[in-house]
């Protein structure tokens, strides 16, 4: 009967050793995925700066956007990197993060509502076209401006 318990013992406790490749790669993975939503972040403040026209309004929420595209690059590395060196120790623990997709939620909120408060603040939107002929609506009236 000892025998028995000490196999049902050792078959509950799981040997890191052998999930390893399964855990770099799910690192890895992770990793990608954070940059991914980095980038996403990153062309929308490009965007914003290179076609919503010119003031400082367009260059503040761009600002924001990406501020948050490259704070999420680095909160990305440090977490690989960490979970990487945790990998290689063969530490056990929790590996999720609870904490941050909820703050990268509230700030695409918050960067959206940056973006639409100063986007609607305007009294009057020209939209981005040669300098020649621009041609706006106010009111419902056309204005040509040379």
């Amino acid at each position: 009967m000892a025998q028995t318990s000490d196999t049902t013992t050792n078959a509950k406790e799981v040997d890191f050793k052998l999930l390893r490749p399964k855990n770099y790669f799910a690192n890895e993975r992770t990793f990608v995925n954070w940059l991914q939503l980095a980038v996403t972040m990153g062309g929308l403040g490009l965007a914003l700066l290179n076609f919503g026209g010119s003031g400082i309004r367009v260059r503040i929420s761009a600002f924001v956007f990406e501020t948050g595209a490259l704070a999420l690059i680095v909160y990305a590395y440090a977490t690989f990197w960490r979970r990487a060196q945790r990998l290689r120790r063969g530490d056990r623990g929790t590996w999720d993060d609870r904490f941050v997709p909820v703050v990268v939620v509230i700030f695409f909120i918050f960067a959206t509502a940056i973006n639409f408060g100063l986007t609607f603040h305007k009294k009057e939107y020209i939209p981005p076209l040669n300098s020649l002929m621009a041609t706006t609506m106010s009111w419902g009236r056309i204005q040509w401006r040379a």
